[in-house]
């Protein structure tokens, strides 16, 4: 009975956690929404908190004042990810650093000191960011060294408010992939994980499309239509990836680098006909999860492959000479 009780609890705490992460954004699907930088002219909520950095859904006051070169010449020490390995919305962003080179640190959690209470969590040379959306939207001018076009902040959009929650949702009621996740694959905890998945599904499911009204099932709704988009390029944004295309990888590829054969990504991958992408994705992108070998202390976490003289062990993995971004 203890065992069982112990299952129901991860598989709970895991479905939970997933509805919890996207508490405040209701606020952000009903008018609340950070456009591609822009602000909605509308929009009644607050730009800032009590710590002065910006609430979930705000625009960052003013743009990021650095380019890639000079980002990615900070450090480790001075780019710090708070967030968690598991997290769709952090795995993008770590997606997004390591695609273009960017050496980072990451500390699991909430910001130990900021009135902010949610992951992500990036602080750059001391300037913090919240919310992976406000994240992903500042840095993409920075990284690839132009404004998005109005296509690419639709699909920014899209993928943060539909397709990422339609992903959790999926996850959260398949028995196979939380059993894997929550590491009670076997005997009798693996039978309660298969009873309460379905409710737990149901559950985050009832919750999303409370929060997000365009949510559409399955997910692969959305692979399709972005495979249509790719047409007969390779990548979104043509020969090499970019933001877009890091924002669909990120949202499933952690779970498929924790527990291989993800069932809800190989579905997505699958129905969308995006298993070739995919590939192509991951000859190019560093995997973003443990089996990267992090150097671990108390409080942080360094990243070895994009900044080795930070750890004291250790050579640039080969797997970041990939990104065409990356001195060599």
């Amino acid at each position: 009975a203890g065992l069982g009780a112990r299952s129901v609890l991860g598989a709970a705490a895991l479905a939970c956690s997933l509805a919890r992460r996207h508490s405040v954004r209701l606020a952000r699907g009903r008018g609340c929404r950070e456009l591609g930088g822009r602000r909605d002219p509308g929009r009644t909520c607050s730009a800032v908190l009590p710590d002065g950095t910006n609430e979930e859904g705000e625009a960052l006051t003013a743009p990021l004042n650095f380019t890639r070169d000079e980002f990615a010449a900070f450090g480790s020490q001075r780019v710090i990810l708070y967030q968690q390995d598991l997290s769709p919305p952090c795995a993008k962003i770590r997606a997004l650093l390591l695609y273009y080179g960017i050496p980072f640190m990451t500390i699991p959690g909430r910001h130990p000191t900021s009135e902010y209470k949610k992951i992500p969590v990036l602080e750059i040379n001391g300037l913090q960011i919240n919310d992976s959306h406000i994240i992903m939207t500042s840095l993409a001018p920075v990284l690839t060294g132009r404004l998005p076009t109005e296509e690419e902040i639709a699909w920014s959009e899209k993928l943060t408010f539909e397709f990422l929650p339609a992903f959790e949702v999926e996850l959260a009621g398949d028995g196979n992939d939380i059993a894997a996740l929550t590491e009670m694959t076997q005997g009798f905890r693996r039978f309660i994980i298969d009873l309460v998945t379905p409710v737990l599904g149901a559950f985050v499911g009832a919750v999303f499309r409370s929060r997000y009204p365009k949510m559409k099932l399955p997910s692969s709704t959305y692979g399709k239509e972005f495979r249509q988009a790719l047409g007969d390029k390779p990548f979104f944004h043509g020969e090499q990836p970019g933001p877009i295309d890091l924002s669909v990888y990120g949202t499933y590829c952690a779970f498929i680098d924790k527990i291989g054969n993800c069932r809800s990504a190989a579905r997505f991958l699958q129905d969308s006909g995006l298993e070739s992408w995919d590939s192509r994705m991951r000859e190019v992108v560093p995997p973003v999860n443990d089996r990267m070998q992090f150097a671990k202390t108390r409080t942080a976490r360094f990243n070895i492959f994009t900044d080795p003289e930070s750890v004291l062990f250790g050579k640039e993995d080969e797997l970041v000479k990939k990104s065409p971004f990356t001195k060599k």
